[in-house]
């Protein structure tokens, strides 16, 4: 009796300090890791950006979730797309700076959500060896746009390709206005496109 008493005083001294931590314990110490991005901001930002932005028919230029899943569990593949799509979004967001501006609003949230997309692409693992080779496949292979049942036979290699293909046409005809309206409409959803194993949860990473 007298010993179990004992264990849940141990376990109420030691196990408290640790649940108020929330974070790693290291050396006896408790160690706060800060997050490195938030993205609810990134995803709120977009939001006030693009509201205004009627979405568009047709072929989307980054993949559907149930495909874009398969990358964002590989590491390598997910942050060397990420940087593309990053070069992508803040590419058009350069060029309409001013036309997506609201009025009466004392925040300029386009300009703001330019520094936001700096901020992200820090928190992107930087693979540059692995992502020289990934980039020229997707330059040597030609992959006209599948069909549903095909995509779901891609592995996330092909599916890879595939991707910055989608991306590399679309920053080729950045200064046509319908691209810049379908990225804008995209921009809605981007921040669930970073999260994965290519995006660095906590700056300790």
């Amino acid at each position: 009796m007298a010993s179990a008493l004992l264990y849940y005083f141990l376990i109420l001294i030691f196990g408290i300090p640790m649940h108020e931590c929330v974070a790693v314990l290291r050396d006896g110490r408790c160690v706060i890791e800060e997050p490195c991005f938030d993205l609810s901001v990134m995803a709120n930002v977009a939001e006030l950006v693009s509201k205004d932005v009627i979405a568009l028919d047709g072929e989307k230029i980054l993949l559907k979730h149930s495909s874009f899943d398969k990358i964002r569990k590989k590491k390598n593949l997910h942050s060397c797309v990420l940087q593309k799509i990053i070069d992508l979004f803040q590419d058009v967001l350069d060029k309409t700076n001013g036309t997506y501006v609201h009025k009466n609003e004392e925040i300029n949230h386009h300009h703001e959500l330019i520094h936001i997309m700096d901020q992200l692409r820090n928190c992107v693992y930087k693979k540059k060896n692995r992502c020289k080779k990934l980039y020229k496949m997707s330059d040597i292979t030609t992959t006209s746009s599948p069909m549903v049942n095909i995509l779901k036979k891609m592995n996330p290699n092909q599916l890879a390709v595939l991707q910055l293909q989608k991306l590399k046409s679309a920053s080729k005809r950045v200064s046509d206005v319908h691209i810049q309206e379908k990225v804008m409409d995209e921009l809605k959803s981007l921040h669930l496109y970073v999260q994965g194993k290519g995006f660095r949860k906590n700056t300790n990473d």
